[in-house]
């Protein structure tokens, strides 16, 4: 079922105040990363995100329209199961805004759980693509990451050690949703290495492991990245860790022809993945 325009005005409950609990849990929800792990809830605003959210199975604590400002747009529709729609809530505009980032735009907020992803339940096809990312701090690279790994169809977004959480809304909003669109695991360093490097974990041969470096390295389109791979990144500020460097299998740089020596986290994560999409469909016939 998909919530309508018209029926959106027809719910009940509908939130005027900014003194409202609800108004200010959610605001401190947004705030405090400490309250999103203490309630396990997110937020997350505009059709993209929601739908995407609704979409991949998220389950709605609470959906906030606000009527004034909300239209429907049929390729992003908010598939509410028919026993959720008592949590569906309409907001005044000095509410939502008061709520959204964006301000008067697009209407719509969810208050989501978190899902419960491990590396243990990823389905992983026999050759996977796998990018792994340490430390990550600035939620913003994380979410261009997440809309590369979505775009090359990367099987899964792994994030070691990370130094932001993944439910930032910083996050979901520079992800456009794809935070919900591409499966994606929290885990220290050391479950994802023992994880990757254990065989029976895996359908076909274990993954290579390709570290992005500077040095004693090689160009990136010279390692073969056609099997089962998993490229690994290190933080914006520190680099690639030890643990990392110690289970490579290549080490890969991306040449530089300026004058400067690296590129943004980011940049480099959508070059390199994108260069394993290259040599797996030249592999398969591919054009």
């Amino acid at each position: 079922m998909q919530i309508t325009f018209n029926r959106v005005r027809d719910m009940e409950e509908h939130i005027t105040s900014l003194q409202n609990q609800l108004v200010k849990d959610i605001v401190r929800l947004q705030q405090k990363p400490a309250e999103r792990r203490r309630s396990g809830l997110f937020v997350a605003e505009g059709r993209r995100e929601v739908s995407l959210a609704l979409s991949a199975g998220i389950l709605s604590a609470r959906l906030l329209l606000c009527p004034d400002i909300y239209r429907e747009d049929p390729a992003y529709p908010l598939p509410v199961p028919d026993r959720l729609t008592h949590s569906v809530t309409t907001v005044s505009r000095t509410v939502y805004n008061k709520l959204a980032w964006r301000k008067d735009a697009e209407g719509v907020l969810l208050i989501g759980k978190q899902g419960d992803m491990s590396l243990e339940n990823l389905s992983l096809p026999e050759s996977p693509l796998l990018l792994v990312i340490e430390g990550v701090e600035k939620p913003g690279n994380l979410g261009a990451i997440l809309r590369t790994a979505d775009a090359a169809g990367a099987d899964a977004l792994i994030v070691t050690d990370s130094r932001t959480d993944i439910y930032n809304p910083n996050v979901i909003r520079s992800s456009l949703g794809c935070l919900f669109s591409v499966p994606v695991v929290s885990c220290s360093n050391h479950e994802a290495i023992q994880w990757l490097t254990r065989a029976e974990n895996w359908k076909g041969s274990v993954p290579a492991v390709f570290s992005a470096l500077l040095q004693t390295s090689i160009p990136y389109d010279e390692a073969d990245m056609t099997g089962p791979t998993a490229l690994v990144f290190g933080a914006e500020d520190k680099g690639l860790s030890d643990e990392w460097r110690a289970v490579s299998h290549q080490h890969i740089r991306i040449p530089m022809a300026g004058k400067i020596d690296s590129l943004n986290l980011a940049a480099s994560a959508a070059i390199l993945a994108f260069e394993a999409v290259r040599q797996r469909r030249r592999a398969a016939g591919e054009t």
